[in-house]
């Protein structure tokens, strides 16, 4: 399995790949230099449980750490995962 950023065309994302199939991601939008929105996640239904939407997650954290972000999250999944952990209370807005 292997983990991609694409920051180009309209989107920003990080997907995963199995053997070149796209079997998740999540992206966000910048709503400001220093404040991104985690506005989507999907998993393919056949990779769901194992726990690849946190796996998404942990790279946008990541992510926004490395660069001085912060992070609010429309997307309904990662409110969710936000609410429930104190994890990534260093990147909430």
């Amino acid at each position: 399995m292997e983990l991609k950023h694409d920051t180009s065309n309209k989107s920003n994302r990080f997907y995963l790949l199995d053997n070149e199939k796209e079997i998740g991601e999540i992206a966000y939008a910048y709503v400001n230099e220093s404040l991104i929105d985690i506005n989507h996640t999907e998993i393919d239904p056949n990779y769901r449980g194992q726990n690849l939407g946190h796996k998404l997650i942990e790279a946008v954290a990541d992510f926004a750490r490395e660069n001085k972000l912060q992070a609010t999250a429309s997307c309904p999944y990662v409110a969710k995962v936000f609410g429930k952990t104190t994890q990534y209370d260093d990147i909430k807005a």
